[in-house]
């Protein structure tokens, strides 16, 4: 091995190879030169240039392309991307919401000139990116949608105040001059003269306030202008028109004779909500209510109530039985 390097040393020192020799050792000694030089350089920072920025080409403006924040939109960044921080793409860049704002108000500004309708609808949409609250069509959605929301009103009721008077007659004291008891408003099922002394109980008024109803209580014998049912004969309730009277001659225990007269003076209609309807027009009378339960008169012959508060409307009557009957003989025959 040690005679290998000697002829190498040996043909190396040779006079002929010397200016070869001394060639590359020049070039290694540049090469380590400019590799400590070049490293050196290279980490000092670049200079800010003092001379004058172009604007750029028309397109995106760009700015702030450093060695530590380098962007993808620079043109020369290649060598920094590398190392530079990742932005959104989708995102705009500093400087571009100003030119975004400027094309928008050129479009609002060109719409304006078409109509005045045209124009409220171009700001809307230009400003917040959708429909403004003050445009005709969202105002009138709103209008139709709250109307859909709301309950329709009820239509209010015809409700009935009755006012009469009711008293006794002393002998030798004619109508004219009676001093009767005067009843105004009368609730349903109140007893006449008086719960204690029954005679009559106001049922309600028959349809469109023809007459007021009473269903007749105590034993006594009708006369006067008022009309009896079911029949004239079987007296179970009396409908007196308005400015008619009814007198009831009543048979006391004692023997003695008491004449009552009934004036039924007026019967008034009136528009009512429902609340006010069920306060006026379907008021009861407990007393009343517990007379007729313990007589056993809480029906009318023929008559019902209607939807209508206090009104008494005719019920339709089904067949008797008899009459069933015969009609059903001929047909088994």
């Amino acid at each position: 091995m040690s005679e290998f390097f000697a002829s190498v040393r040996a043909d190396l020192t040779d006079r002929r190879l010397l200016p070869i020799v001394t060639l590359v050792g020049l070039c290694l000694v540049a090469a380590l030169a400019y590799a400590v030089l070049g490293s050196s350089g290279g980490s000092a920072e670049p200079r800010a240039s003092s001379a004058p920025v172009r604007n750029p080409s028309p397109g995106i403006a760009v700015t702030g392309a450093t060695a530590e924040n380098a962007v993808a939109e620079t043109t020369n960044g290649f060598k920094e991307q590398s190392s530079g921080k990742a932005r959104d793409p989708f995102a705009a860049l500093a400087g571009t919401a100003t030119t975004t704002k400027a094309v928008a108000a050129s479009s609002g500004a060109s719409a304006t000139s078409g109509s005045s309708s045209g124009s409220t609808g171009s700001e809307g949409s230009s400003g917040s990116g959708g429909a403004s609250p003050e445009s005709g069509g969202s105002s009138e959605t709103g209008k139709s949608g709250s109307g859909e929301t709301k309950k329709k009103a009820k239509a209010p009721k015809t409700v009935y105040d009755v006012a009469i008077e009711f008293g006794t007659l002393p002998p030798g004291i004619t109508p004219e001059t009676a001093q009767l008891t005067p009843f105004t408003k009368l609730k349903l099922q109140t007893p006449l003269p008086s719960a204690q002394l029954p005679m009559l109980i106001f049922r309600g008024v028959t349809a469109k306030g023809k007459t007021a109803t009473f269903t007749v209580v105590g034993e006594a014998i009708l006369s006067g202008t008022g009309s009896c049912l079911p029949s004239p004969t079987q007296c179970e309730a009396v409908d007196v028109k308005p400015g008619a009277t009814e007198q009831l001659s009543y048979l006391a225990p004692d023997g003695q004779i008491t004449v009552f007269e009934l004036r039924v003076l007026s019967i008034s209609a009136k528009k009512a909500k429902a609340k006010s309807a069920k306060a006026s027009g379907w008021a009861e009378s407990r007393a009343g209510r517990q007379l007729l339960r313990e007589s056993g008169l809480v029906a009318l012959p023929f008559l019902r109530y209607s939807s209508q508060p206090g009104v008494l409307v005719f019920a339709p009557h089904k067949a008797s039985a008899a009459r069933a009957r015969i009609a059903v003989l001929p047909a088994a025959g």
